[in-house]
């Protein structure tokens, strides 16, 4: 009974300690409620020694209340009045506190309520315009390192660009071409856009610089319009904004090339410093001198050692020398052999050529054909005569065959023309006879044609064209027509006469 006991206590998953409780949950907590937006009042609340405030929201309808904590570099950002029993919108994180397990909410933004439609609007403007791929990294482009003319786009009368002019000058000499544009009010935005579009008409303008000084949240607002995001991702250079300061974030920052922390930042990043270039250039004179030293150096080590090996040249001919000699000795010899078998062959094809020459073939075909007609002469005489003889008696024999055959076969021709001319439609015509014919047809009967129609009539000789006055239906049964040529066929045949093999 006591081993099912044991397998029960093995079964049993290994416990978890409260710290990893508490981390478990903290970590679930933050991905599910990565950003949450509440609104509530405050109560209870402190500020810590390190700078960092704490306290509740709490809603009385439903009797409820949330910790939240607010740190100090937040806390710096936030322009809402934060004090017990103020109405508070704040968008935060779930999380807990796992030394204690206490969950709260950490505030990463804090609004006046009043200021909720607006927070709303503008977050739902950034996310439409992330989804875009407006703020996306890889679409940014980067800082041209010695720009020609630097644009910048603010109040010409302000202290950003006072404090943008200042920096460039001592940092590089660049040109510097401002338009002058409102910064802030209901306007703002479109004369912003109005003077991106004119400075990029100046070609030698490598990088803007956008931007003003600080103020308060509605100060800021011409930099969240979408149509000020839309003009900076359109313009064909990089953009730097300088918008306020570094603790201020416009959607003009998110689109920008480049985010500066203030307007003097954004010229330090548009422009190199002269020192530093011309300490980078010095560096790299040096080294290039240092690597040109060791080439020369290395090229001098390595001409020694060649010079070593080289010794004197005449030496190195030696050689070459006595194997041309040699090789020239081998080529003589070699073309006297070849020389030699060439004439031989050539004087052997002129030996054969001279045999077959058309003159000496045609004087030897000559005598043969003398003595070939000497020899057969006689032969073809005696041949002809015992031809003749044959040929004669054989024409004796074949005459009379062939006079009965010749007149069988004129009778056969006689017979059967006679036929011809007995079935022939002109024969039967010349008779009185004639052929009526209706639109290309022979007529057969009367009811062919009708009263008032044309015929045509074909005589032996010639034709007639009529009008029939009047058709009349057969009364009697066509006769029958015997074939002209019968009574030829009970003519008697030529006589056989008996022949003799």
């Amino acid at each position: 009974m006591r081993e099912p006991s044991a397998r029960i206590v093995e079964a049993q998953p290994k416990p978890l300690t409260v710290g990893e409780f508490n981390r478990i949950v903290k970590a679930q907590l933050e991905e599910e409620f990565a950003a949450v937006w509440i609104e509530g009042e405050i109560a209870g609340y402190k500020l810590s020694s390190l700078g960092h405030a704490y306290f509740d929201l709490k809603d009385d309808r439903e009797n409820a209340r949330v910790s939240c904590c607010l740190f100090k570099g937040t806390l710096a950002r936030t322009n809402a009045t934060l004090r017990d029993g103020e109405r508070l919108l704040v968008r935060a994180r779930a999380s807990i506190y796992p030394a204690r397990g206490q969950f709260q909410l950490i505030v990463d933004t804090a609004l006046a309520a009043g200021a909720g439609a607006q927070a709303a609007a503008l977050e739902a403007l950034k996310r439409k315009l992330a989804a875009e791929g407006l703020f996306a990294p890889e679409r940014k482009r980067a800082l041209p390192r010695f720009p020609r003319a630097v644009g910048v786009v603010t109040a010409r009368n302000s202290a950003a660009f006072a404090d943008i002019c200042r920096v460039m000058h001592r940092r590089w000499p660049a040109r510097i071409v401002v338009a002058d544009t409102l910064v802030q009010g209901a306007d703002a935005p479109a004369r912003i856009v109005a003077a991106l579009l004119a400075i990029q008409r100046d070609r030698e303008v490598d990088v803007v610089i956008i931007g003003r000084g600080g103020g308060a949240a509605d100060d800021l607002a011409a930099f969240n319009d979408e149509s000020v995001a839309r003009a900076i991702v359109a313009c064909r250079v990089p953009v730097i904004a300088a918008i306020g300061h570094e603790i201020d974030h416009t959607i003009a920052d998110l689109a920008a090339d480049v985010r500066a922390s203030t307007p003097s930042n954004a010229a330090e990043l548009a422009v190199p410093e002269h020192d530093a270039v011309a300490e980078e250039i010095a560096g790299h004179g040096a080294r290039l001198r240092h690597a040109m030293r060791a080439r020369v150096n290395s090229g001098r080590v390595a001409l020694a050692r060649f010079e070593k090996r080289l010794a004197d040249p005449r030496r190195l001919t030696e050689n070459v020398r006595q194997e041309l000699d040699e090789g020239l000795r081998r080529m003589e010899s070699a073309l006297r052999r070849t020389t030699t078998v060439r004439t031989r062959a050539l004087t052997d094809l002129r030996s054969r050529l001279d045999r077959a020459h058309p003159r000496v073939r045609l004087s030897g075909d000559r005598a043969r054909l003398v003595t070939l007609r000497q020899r057969l002469t006689p032969g073809v005489r005696a041949l002809l005569g015992e031809r003749e003889r044959t040929l004669s008696t054989l024409g004796a024999l074949v005459s009379p065959a062939l006079r009965r055959i010749v007149d069988a076969r004129t009778w056969s021709l006689r017979t059967a023309t006679a036929r011809l001319d007995a079935l022939s439609p002109l024969a039967i015509l010349s008779r009185g006879y004639s052929v009526v014919l209706a639109n290309g047809k022979a007529l057969t009967r009367s009811d062919e044609v009708r009263a008032g129609g044309t015929i045509d009539v074909r005589l032996h000789r010639g034709a007639l064209t009529a009008t029939v006055l009047d058709v009349r239906a057969p009364d009697v049964s066509p006769p029958d027509v015997r074939a002209p040529d019968a009574a030829l066929d009970a003519r008697p045949g030529p006589r056989r006469r008996g022949t003799r093999s």
